[in-house]
């Protein structure tokens, strides 16, 4: 893992749901999303985040944020050392301008 600040700025909306070839692993991607939202302020290998035999699986996460909007991403991981890179649902009123990220 290597630390983000862009993540480390970040507060996303609630972890509801993790899959990993339709397996259920809410519970260790929350460990990873940490109690800040942020994903602990970090970029993860997918390595890291899935475990070593994660290489041809496909996997899902499901977001709730306060004003109840679902947001959700999925992908395949081809290579266990690519850098896992979530997307950020931020919430407007959250925003953040981009000179304040790079500074």
């Amino acid at each position: 893992m290597i630390v983000c600040e862009y993540y480390k700025k970040y507060k996303g909306p609630e972890l509801v749901s993790a899959t990993l070839d339709d397996i259920d692993v809410t519970k260790e991607m929350k460990e990873i999303y940490g109690e800040n939202l942020n994903w602990k302020g970090c970029l993860w290998k997918y390595k890291e985040a899935f475990g070593e035999n994660c290489i041809n699986k496909k996997f899902r996460f499901d977001f709730v944020s306060e004003d109840k909007r679902e947001h959700w991403f999925h992908g395949f991981i081809k290579d266990k050392e690519q850098y896992f890179n979530p997307p950020l649902a931020t919430p407007l009123n959250q925003m953040i301008s981009f000179s304040s990220v790079i500074s």
